[in-house]
């Protein structure tokens, strides 16, 4: 009898099927469609997010090595911005704390694109993010902002080129790229909490005193 050839599982579905639910229990923790969101749960998770990509973002540059595909997706920039708009200064923003494990994330290349799959994968739901933030949050700016919906009308353009690179690791490699994104989500999930576990006492929509609460 015949044996039927295996069928090759594409990167991108055992990524999806790997990560699905260490993805739940991210957004579970983060509750960003939450209704209402509270100003200060909200600063808080993006001051952690600030901190996370001031360090991966730079290595993961360096290990691509091609600067005009991470050029167009630094997002530290949009994070800043929208800490301003919603009035913290500058010194504080600079004064955040950083997770210097994040650079281990991008250590090797197949690494680095299993942690590029976890936060390009988040650019996905953030249309949803900021209309949930326009609709409900009264303190939201009424331009909106940034970070969670950093590609505006590309979104779905830069991530048809996501895949289009995964699509060219060979199949001996993709373990390696699925152990990256678990351990992509295995540290946000760490460095996260602590934002969202000292925020709640305080989940009354007022600012707090950042440099202690994280």
């Amino acid at each position: 009898m015949l044996s039927t050839p295996a069928v090759s599982v594409s990167l991108h579905a055992r990524l999806r099927e790997a990560t699905s639910h260490a993805h739940q229990q991210l957004e579970s923790l983060l509750g960003l469609l939450d209704s209402p969101m509270s100003y200060t749960r909200f600063v808080a998770v993006l001051m952690r997010f600030h901190g996370f990509h001031r360090v991966w973002e730079p290595a993961l540059e360096r290990t691509l090595g091609d600067a005009a595909f991470t050029g167009p997706r630094r997002r530290l920039t949009l994070i800043e911005h929208d800490l301003r708009a919603l009035d913290i200064d500058d010194l504080d923003i600079e004064a955040l704390p950083i997770v210097p494990e994040a650079a281990q994330l991008c250590r090797t290349l197949d690494g680095a694109l299993g942690s590029l799959y976890v936060m390009e994968g988040s650019t996905l739901g953030g249309r949803v993010i900021t209309r949930r933030l326009l609709e409900d949050a009264d303190w939201c700016p009424e331009e909106g902002l940034l970070y969670f919906h950093p590609y505006g009308d590309l979104t779905g353009e830069r991530w048809r080129q996501t895949l289009a690179l995964l699509d060219l690791v060979p199949v001996e490699r993709h373990e390696a790229v699925v152990e990256g994104a678990l351990e992509t989500f295995a540290l946000l999930l760490q460095w996260l909490e602590p934002a969202v576990v000292a925020s709640h006492p305080r989940d009354d929509d007022t600012p707090s005193e950042w440099g202690v609460a994280l």
